[in-house]
């Protein structure tokens, strides 16, 4: 990869490039952390993780597919103006590659694929976990940006990561001075980062310490909605009773920890059980995915465990169980 480095005076000036070339996003601080458009970069919070997810700028909370009347049907103009995401970790520039395989490589979703192809990535690398219940460093991340920044006191170091970051480059090239130094592997593990020290949950599927969790949980999907990779939807027609021949068709989130979530014709639930839920949403997170894609769906951000109500930490759960242990 092509290295740059960036002195902090010209750090400012670049974002200022940016906001005026592009719609810029980051991460701002309200009353909490979340990517937000960008008008005054004073605004731009690097001190924690957002504690809302990016990928709702990709695959959306609520979309309208299209709208129809009688038998005309009309589908959206997608936004062709293209945007910088500034300051995206690496936990969920590996989350958004996961959204890739599903959306893109899967699907061809058009709606994701419109709102991916006018967008770069620009990543924000930590120094240090930015929580305590972060456990990337225990998964299999990998580099993923196409321009990465490394905050080292008086200067970035920049990676250039893909043909979008060096166009993005040589477009800004005077913010920048190529530089020799590479960016050695150990610089790229984060301290603090490694909690999950159980690689493979596969045998402890029956194992009793999951009721810690279980018996505590809400079933309220906070976890998924917090996720930056859980996908899950559902698509229904939206129509008023004056005239029901016309309306949208909408794709909103769901989450796999509802019961209505499995229920199909003649109102049988496959998982009704709050046990099952709760241990498929962590298996499908480390394992399932994994047994289809080659790589665990899960990021390690830690945002699941921050933002359940109960603080479930299934990570110290998984970390407490022991092999072999049944009902």
């Amino acid at each position: 990869m092509l290295t740059l480095k960036q002195e902090k005076k010209r750090f400012r000036e670049f974002l200022e490039a940016l906001s005026d070339s592009y719609e810029l996003i980051a991460p701002v601080k309200r009353e909490l952390v979340k990517f937000d458009a960008i008008k005054n970069i004073n605004d731009i919070h690097f001190e924690k993780n957002s504690y809302f997810p990016v990928k709702e700028f990709f695959f959306k909370k609520r979309e309208v597919l299209f709208t129809f009347n009688g038998n005309r049907i009309l589908e959206p103009k997608f936004e062709n103006k293209e945007r910088v995401f500034f300051g995206i970790r690496k936990c969920d520039l590996n989350a958004i590659k996961h959204q890739d395989i599903v959306f893109m490589q899967g699907a061809n979703d058009p709606y994701y694929i419109a709102e991916r192809e006018r967008s770069f990535l620009l990543g924000y690398h930590c120094n240090e976990a930015p929580s305590e219940y972060c456990f990337c460093g225990s998964l299999e991340l990998e580099d993923y940006f196409d321009m990465m920044f490394y905050d080292k006191g008086d200067h970035m170091l920049v990676e250039i990561g893909s043909e979008k970051g060096m166009a993005l480059y040589k477009k800004f090239s005077g913010f920048f001075e190529k530089s020799t130094r590479l960016i050695a592997q150990h610089e790229k593990k984060i301290p603090g980062a490694d909690r999950l020290k159980v690689k493979d949950i596969g045998p402890l599927y029956d194992n009793p310490d999951w009721k810690k969790g279980v018996d505590i949980c809400l079933s309220c999907g906070a976890c998924t909605a917090l996720c930056p990779t859980c996908y899950c939807f559902d698509i229904h027609d939206e129509v008023k009773m004056s005239n029901p021949g016309s309306g949208e068709r909408v794709r909103e989130w769901s989450s796999c920890q509802l019961p209505e979530f499995s229920r199909v014709a003649g109102n049988h639930v496959f998982r009704n059980e709050r046990e099952q839920r709760f241990k498929h949403r962590i298996y499908h997170q480390l394992d399932y995915f994994k047994e289809k894609y080659g790589i665990q769906m899960c990021v390690g951000c830690g945002r699941c465990i921050e933002g359940c109500p109960t603080r479930i930490d299934f990570v110290q759960i998984i970390n407490e169980m022991k092999e072999g242990e049944k009902r």
